[in-house]
């Protein structure tokens, strides 16, 4: 694929989406080690990735009208520093409060530099040249849960929890340099300017269209059946099914691989049958593992095959369906395309983590959760896809 001038550098945009995963998950293995520190318990450690993601969610709704205000390229230069700066407060946290504090300012500033990643890909590229780079930008966030848990693990043994945070200090200030040299501006220059930066007028255009309130709903559904299979896959493997942590790291970064497998074969799919085919596609694979697994659990012993299996499925179908799904509804919006990738992974993640956990707090069993998300709602949303064929009238394939 041809660049032309003015497109930012692939790397930038993946590092901007790495660091919001990398974040969460390259401290998990120093969680304990954390709580011995500060006398605290594991939930009140677990507390930090809940501020942060919630940051995350509320910060969208915030910086997307600043990119569209200002620009993308002052907002990610903003959210990088913002992120260095967060995680080097983390690293000298001396209280519990005081890395609370961190995380939620971390959280800020991950979300500006995811949303202003995907509005770039709106703002230099066509939307078949789009969906082929969502894809791979999907797919280089399900590089970050298979490879930082492992480093995380080795920077704590052989320095302690604090080079975590160290280490996204240092992640955030390349990504910075690299920002300010080689990410130019992208926003068009006919994003129309408002008055008041925020105000129900630059939401609702977004918000009142069908195409994109049809693919964040589709979206958010993925997310949360992908929440629940992370929460639930420890229990699973560890506590029922006493499988050793390696065990469980093997199983839960080889199902990460398959992901990113995925992700990057998907652009090729999308090229032989279009990107509203291969969504529905994906929702079929993804009702097909929602089966398997139901059937599964239901009828045989539980196992780790028949667990991770099934969930191995889920994960193509999921990456069929996402690395599309951000295409087709920011497609409507070059004119705001800040606003509409805020709004979108706004939706995407708070309704996900939404759903996930209304899920994780019934006695359902997590195989249950999983096959009602991807056969009620998948089957849902394929009807819908199927009936919105017909009276679609975006721009096509």
């Amino acid at each position: 694929m041809q660049q032309r001038e003015g497109r930012p550098a692939f790397w930038i945009l993946m590092g901007a989406v790495m660091l919001s995963p990398l974040a969460i998950d390259i401290y998990l293995p120093a969680l304990t080690a954390m709580a011995d520190e500060f006398e605290r318990s594991h939930a009140a450690l677990q507390l930090t990735i809940t501020l942060f993601l919630m940051s995350v969610g509320v910060g969208q709704l915030m910086v997307g009208p600043l990119t569209d205000r200002f620009g993308r390229r002052p907002v990610l230069l903003g959210g990088a520093a913002i992120y260095m700066v967060a995680a080097l407060i983390g690293m000298s946290a001396v209280s519990i409060e005081m890395l609370y504090a961190s995380r939620v300012l971390q959280g800020f500033g991950a979300c500006a530099s995811v949303t202003v990643a995907f509005a770039a890909v709106r703002d230099s590229y066509t939307p078949i040249e789009g969906a082929r780079l969502y894809s791979y930008l999907n797919g280089s966030l399900t590089l970050v849960p298979s490879l930082a848990p492992v480093l995380g693990g080795a920077l704590t043994v052989a320095l302690g929890w604090r080079s975590n945070f160290a280490f996204m200090t240092g992640f955030a200030g390349l990504l910075w340099l690299g920002a300010y040299w080689r990410f130019g501006e992208t926003r068009p220059h006919d994003t129309p300017i408002e008055r008041r930066l925020y105000r129900w007028s630059r939401y609702r255009p977004v918000l009142v269209h069908r195409r994109f309130l049809y693919y964040a709903i589709l979206v958010s559904t993925m997310m949360a059946a992908i929440l629940v299979y992370v929460s639930a896959a420890p229990v699973v493997m560890m506590d029922r099914l006493r499988q050793p942590e390696w065990v469980f790291s093997l199983w839960f970064g080889g199902n990460a691989l398959v992901s990113t497998v995925a992700f990057f074969i998907v652009p090729r799919l999308m090229a032989r049958w279009g990107r509203k085919s291969t969504v529905q596609r994906g929702l079929v694979v993804v009702v097909g593992g929602g089966a398997l697994i139901a059937c599964l659990y239901w009828s045989v012993p539980v196992s780790v095959l028949t667990f991770m299996g099934p969930v191995a499925v889920l994960s193509v179908g999921f990456s069929m369906v996402l690395g599309a799904a951000a295409s087709l509804a920011l497609e409507p919006f070059p004119e705001r395309a800040g606003t509409a990738a805020a709004l979108l992974g706004a939706i995407q993640l708070g309704g996900g983590a939404s759903l996930a956990t209304l899920l994780l707090i019934t006695p359902l069993a997590p195989q249950t959760s999983l096959a009602l998300i991807c056969c009620g709602a998948g089957a849902a949303l394929w009807a819908t896809a199927r009936a919105m064929a017909d009276t679609d009238v975006a721009a096509s394939e």
